[in-house]
């Protein structure tokens, strides 16, 4: 049995992405994304792009591809606000929306640095506090949005400020 040729540069399993974790990772956060998008048909079209662009870009090694999967994701949740979702869940879909973004990235990193290597708990570790920041972000954009609708616009920026920060921290 003859082993398939590789072209120049590739090195076996190079075409496909081999951080499995981190993978199903995504998927899961895309799914979730997805499914608060889908309350109306444009936006589930648009979120089952995303994922779809976001699972690509993954498997394939395609950056392009995968940010324009993740701004797809996360052009459908706010498709969803503008669609008349309540402010939880649009927070909830943005916060799977970047585990899922997060994820993929994750995988294609692991996969170019260990590729033979079992990083399930390194993913889960790195997944989990993704998701706890995001919410964190999240909890204080909820809070903001609370306290801004009264009279007091002075602490909703500075939580929305916090939670901004807590947002790039998360995705660093």
């Amino acid at each position: 049995m003859s082993r398939p040729s590789l072209g120049r540069g590739e090195r076996p399993g190079s075409s496909l992405t081999g951080g499995t974790p981190a993978v199903l990772l995504a998927l899961v956060g895309a799914l979730a994304a997805t499914f608060v998008a889908a309350v109306t048909v444009p936006g589930t079209a648009i979120a089952v792009a995303g994922t779809a662009a976001l699972g690509a870009g993954t498997v394939h090694d395609g950056r392009r591809t995968r940010l324009a999967g993740g701004a797809l994701l996360l052009g459908a949740v706010a498709y969803g606000a503008y669609g008349g979702l309540p402010i939880p869940a649009v927070l909830g879909g943005a916060v799977a929306a970047l585990v899922a973004i997060d994820g993929a990235e994750r995988s294609v990193a692991l996969d170019a640095q260990v590729p033979d290597a079992a990083t399930f708990r390194l993913v889960l570790q790195r997944t989990g506090t993704t998701l706890l920041v995001a919410t964190v972000a999240a909890g204080l954009g909820y809070g903001a949005y609370r306290v801004g609708s009264g009279q007091a616009p002075a602490p909703a920026a500075a939580l929305l400020l916090v939670g901004a920060l807590l947002s790039a921290a998360a995705l660093r």
